[in-house]
């Protein structure tokens, strides 16, 4: 896996930001996919596919978002994400495709397991109502 390391983090409402430059040859609209209940998108490489991830993120109750700490903050695609149900059951089992991952999924409880180069975070959330929930996952550079 590999890190998006010409993405730089500090998105307005996270406080994360990403350099204008970065727009060229991005694509502007991701793909939404299914995979049995939970559909999904992921992206957020460039202005313009940030910009569109921001605007779909409110009709997503799940918003995942992978960042490496340090100075300068920086974006982190290819991450390896699995979400369960409470029983266990695999949900969704993806690569993200940029730094953002927005699904949705049936109100329940969940846990998030994103592996990034090798180092596995795991998160657990509860899921419910029209509200997004954002995660934030976050490795040393």
């Amino acid at each position: 896996m590999r890190s998006v390391r010409w993405m730089r983090a500090a998105l307005i409402a996270a406080g994360i930001s990403v350099p204008l430059s970065l727009a060229a040859g991005a694509m502007a609209s991701p793909e939404v996919q299914q995979q049995g209940v939970v559909s999904f998108v992921s992206g957020g490489v460039g202005e313009d596919e940030l910009q569109e991830m921001k605007k779909l993120s409110p009709g997503y109750p799940l918003e995942l978002l992978f960042v490496t700490k340090g100075e300068p903050q920086e974006y982190v695609a290819d991450v390896k994400v699995q979400i369960k149900d409470k029983d266990g059951k695999i949900v969704l089992d993806t690569m993200s495709q940029g730094p953002f991952l927005l699904a949705k999924m049936p109100p329940g409880k969940y846990t998030i397991s994103a592996d990034h180069d090798g180092t596995v975070k795991r998160q657990i959330v509860q899921v419910a109502g029209a509200k997004t929930h954002r995660i934030v996952f976050v490795w040393d550079q």
